[in-house]
């Protein structure tokens, strides 16, 4: 098992290239393919996007990245001191009930992240959110399913 954990301030750091460049680095470690790098990237930077913006309301604050490659998966947590949020939770069906012309932009991005990735779970431990992302890796435990995702 190779494990890194990386500690962003919010305030102080290019918050979109670093990320990128942290999943970039598991991913390639992992051997995730191109798609699937691709996604968890994109899910990661919507959850870390969300934290500045809603949960630190643009204010100081702290963003724990660790990646865990086992044997056949790359897990990422996602750890925040803001107040309590579980993405699972938000439901977009209000504003995907209304005709496309009068829907306010933004608010989608959760939905499609948590979709493309093998696993999503929230927890609030400790004071603290942690938001678990997982991608099963080609050729590990668990054979492909249809379309590519992993079953089992």
């Amino acid at each position: 098992m190779l494990a890194c954990r990386l500690k962003i301030d919010v305030q102080h750091t290019s918050l979109p290239g670093v990320v990128a460049d942290f999943i970039e680095a598991l991913a390639d470690e992992a051997g995730l393919t191109s798609r699937q790098a691709y996604w968890l990237r994109l899910a990661t930077d919507e959850i870390t996007t969300n934290i500045v913006q809603h949960g630190y309301r643009g204010g100081a604050g702290v963003v724990d990245l660790a990646g865990e490659i086992e044997h056949d998966r790359l897990r990422v947590s996602i750890e925040d001191d803001a107040p309590p949020f579980d993405p699972a939770g938000y439901d977009p069906a209000p504003r995907l009930a209304l005709p496309p012309g009068q829907r306010d932009e933004g608010g989608y991005g959760l939905l499609l992240a948590m979709g493309k990735v093998d696993e999503f779970r929230y927890e609030y431990v400790g004071g603290r959110n942690r938001n678990i992302l997982i991608m099963r890796l080609i050729g590990g435990s668990n054979a492909d399913g249809p379309g590519g995702r992993r079953t089992g």
